[in-house]
């Protein structure tokens, strides 16, 4: 049997996978089922699957022949130096969701059974002659830099990546262009250069003279190092604030360009594959029983609105009393002071606009998404109570007993989100259901199965988390 040989993962890539884990899952370092998630131990696993000839291993050892082939937690344990075999099935999982990944079932020859195994994907692998370079992104000359590639020139803090089988508006077809993943300028390629043509949601009248302009990877790396600006950047005009008890506007530059619509953010649950009736029931097996899921029928009492967060209208003393936003508070007292007396929504905007990552510390995961409001249209199942899971695009993404009536769950809770809770202290999970809803509404995202007894929602819940999501849940 080949000996793996481990090549150490290029640093582009390496930081992109965090930072798509980051946006996909949760901010790294983060705990998941008591393992400690962080940016090495990705890396270290990539490492592990990219040695395999196949990009894939088995989560424990299997029997392959005569031998026998490490499982991912021997690896990880050869790597990091403790026993990671408790790792192996909460990271293969992680990197499955996040899309770096995909479940694979090898063959142990011993006892002749499938074991569960992780493969890499070809877009996330590389080899001793791939450099620095990010998945997918276009190969370059010897003597040109991908420094811009790891950090976007407009905003400094995003990573670029290769998005392929779209267009944009307005722009002749492409073969690719690159996505910056914070702020969401777009570059298209020329030959050698590439052209900035978007620059969305950010309000820095710099990038004025950069919109549009045609350079080479030299070039913008040049300005990520701001390295000899082509001339001086026009001063930014402070905003004047009035004290929020006048209950005055904070006035909000107008936008550069003309905002793009946001995309849809990537649907995150458990991958499952759900049958499905003729009539477009949902049907769940192996639980304690089969079942049964009906989509909610819904109506919209309003078009989609953005940026709600910056309608919010207590002040920014009155959230850090909060102790939901105890991390941020000593920030503020001792660098923001001036923001403290004046409205949370309109500064949490302005700190967006002025690309200031902290206006993210303030929201929860789900709290910049674009939201509707909407109400359960089927008077008789409005009436009724049992299960709610939302199912989108083949996954899992919540499941939740209710034990009134699920108008009172849809209509008052996720179909009808309030400013301040797309803050840290809201309802997260009421902000992401509705911003799925928002996103694919002509799409069923709602199921519900009809129980009246409420020992056996409990039961239900119980058994759908633990089979899914591998933890325990309360119902709603």
């Amino acid at each position: 049997m080949a000996i793996p040989q481990y090549l150490p993962i290029p640093k582009n890539i390496h930081a992109l996978a965090c930072e798509t884990i980051s946006r996909r899952i949760e901010r790294l370092p983060f705990t998941r089922n008591g393992v400690e998630i962080t940016g090495d131990l990705v890396g270290a696993t990539l490492e592990c699957l990219n040695a395999e000839v196949l990009r894939t291993l088995p989560l424990r050892a299997v029997t392959r022949g005569t031998g026998t082939l490490p499982g991912l937690g021997e690896c990880l344990s050869e790597r990091i130096g403790s026993e990671q075999g408790a790792t192996a099935p909460v990271i293969a999982e992680i990197l499955v969701i996040a899309g770096l990944a995909e479940p694979a079932e090898m063959l142990d020859t011993s006892t002749h059974t499938q074991i569960r195994g992780i493969r890499l994907l070809s877009p996330w692998t590389w080899h001793i002659g791939s450099g620095d370079v990010l998945p997918g992104s276009a190969p370059y000359s010897a003597g040109e830099t991908d420094a811009w590639l790891a950090r976007c020139p407009v905003c400094k803090t995003g990573i670029l990546s290769q998005v392929t089988g779209k267009r944009l508006f307005g722009i002749p077809p492409t073969d690719y262009y690159l996505d910056c993943s914070h702020c969401g300028a777009k570059f298209i390629p020329e030959k050698d250069r590439f052209r900035l043509v978007s620059i969305a949601r950010i309000a820095d009248p710099r990038w004025r003279q950069y919109l549009n302009s045609c350079r080479n990877p030299d070039e913008w790396a040049a300005l990520v190092r701001e390295e000899t600006p082509e001339r001086p950047a026009p001063r930014i005009a402070t905003s004047r604030y009035r004290m929020a008890s006048k209950k005055a506007e904070i006035p909000i530059p107008p936008p550069l360009v003309h905002r793009p619509e946001k995309p849809a953010r990537p649907v995150e649950g458990t991958p499952v594959s759900f049958s499905t009736l003729r009539d477009g029931t949902l049907v769940v097996t192996g639980t304690a029983k089969t079942l049964y899921f009906r989509p909610a029928s819904l109506r919209f009492l309003r078009g989609t609105r953005h940026d709600l967060f910056s309608h919010a209208e207590r002040t920014v003393q009155q959230a850090l009393e909060i102790p939901a936003f105890a991390e941020v508070k000593p920030l503020f007292e001792q660098e923001y002071l001036r923001y403290l007396p004046l409205r949370l929504g309109p500064v949490t905007e302005e700190l967006r606009k002025k690309n200031d990552p902290l206006y993210r510390q303030l929201l929860n995961r789900f709290g910049e998404e674009d939201f509707s409001s909407f109400a359960m249209e089927d008077e008789e199942q409005a009436h009724k109570k049992g299960l709610i899971v939302v199912y989108l695009q083949g996954k899992l993404c919540h499941v939740a007993g209710c034990h009134a009536t699920f108008a009172d769950l849809i209509d008052r809770s996720f179909g009808k989100i309030t400013a301040d809770e797309c803050y840290r202290d809201g309802d997260e999970t009421a902000c992401r259901i509705n911003s799925l809803v928002t996103a694919f509404r002509s799409t069923p995202v709602i199921w519900l199965h009809e129980l009246s007894d409420d020992n056996a929602i409990d039961t239900a819940v119980s058994g759908l988390c633990s089979r899914f999501f591998k933890i325990p849940a309360s119902p709603l």
